[in-house]
């Protein structure tokens, strides 16, 4: 599930290829056009001729804006959605769902082999986009600051993963990246957050922060690379997420990994308290 580092980087790249561009045609498979919570023939009439704005990024949303358009394109990537940027020359992809076709040839693919993603043309987000109006604030925005952090978390008594991944605490994080939040603050992810001191809610602040910032990073220099294209992850560089049967890279203990809720949990034993 793409989270908020590969959002970030998602976001950062259709931005810079596509502001500006006119959306010449959209190419739709009719038999995965389900995932568009909109009449899928007036979704493709609509956005044909409208010139892209921007990319924002909400959370675990992408929202592009238009020049010429007051609806916005809402994509909730969910478990499998991913974006392509392509030559329309290009192979085809599988899993696509539907296609921008841009000016110099250039394509924005929409693939999910899940097909649970969720896409809304909407001119109100907070009223036709579930659970939008309910997002907390992005997990690194500058106004979500320690203070307002601990507020927040004070209003949650629940399991510390449940707790970072509830997109109403704070937006962005999901069970990966919850995962390396907690091995960095050192805590363990069963623990109910009512039970941190003030040294600990300052811990797993700052290890939110650190370790997204991190990953958005390192996703970027990847991606700059030649690591991986736009629509696929990689996740080498997590330390404890996806580390089943090695060792802890801080004390050395085995990695221990559960399905509470049916996803896979990584943490230690050893140096997670």
């Amino acid at each position: 599930m793409p989270e908020l580092p590969e959002l970030e980087l998602l976001r950062e790249t259709l931005s810079k290829h596509t502001a500006g561009a006119t959306i010449l045609r959209v190419v739709l498979d009719p038999k995965r056009a389900f995932i568009i919570r909109y009449p899928p023939l007036e979704f493709a009439r609509e956005l044909t001729g409208k010139t892209i704005a921007d990319v924002r990024r909400r959370g675990k949303f992408l929202i592009f804006s238009f020049a010429d358009f007051d609806k916005l394109l809402v994509v909730n990537p969910m478990l499998g959605g991913r974006f392509a940027l392509a030559s329309r020359a290009a192979p085809a992809l599988a899993s696509t769902c539907f296609t921008l076709q841009l000016g110099k040839a250039l394509d924005i693919r929409f693939l999910d082999s899940t097909l649970m993603a969720r896409i809304y043309l909407t001119a109100d987000p907070a009223t036709d986009v579930p659970s939008f109006a309910q997002l907390g604030p992005d997990a690194l925005d500058p106004v979500l600051t320690f203070d307002e952090f601990t507020k927040r978390l004070r209003k949650h008594r629940g399991e510390l993963k449940n707790v970072l991944r509830n997109q109403a605490f704070v937006s962005g994080i999901g069970n990966a990246y919850a995962d390396e939040i907690l091995f960095a603050a050192k805590l363990r992810p069963l623990r109910r957050a009512s039970s941190l001191d003030d040294a600990q809610r300052r811990a797993l602040y700052d290890a939110m922060r650190d370790t997204l910032r991190d990953a958005v990073s390192t996703t970027a220099q990847q991606y700059a690379a030649g690591k991986h294209p736009l629509h696929k992850q990689e996740r080498g560089f997590m330390k404890i997420h996806g580390r089943k049967k090695t060792t802890c890279p801080r004390c050395g203990h085995r990695i221990s990994v559960v399905h509470p809720g049916g996803e896979a949990t990584y943490y230690c034993r050893g140096c997670q308290l």
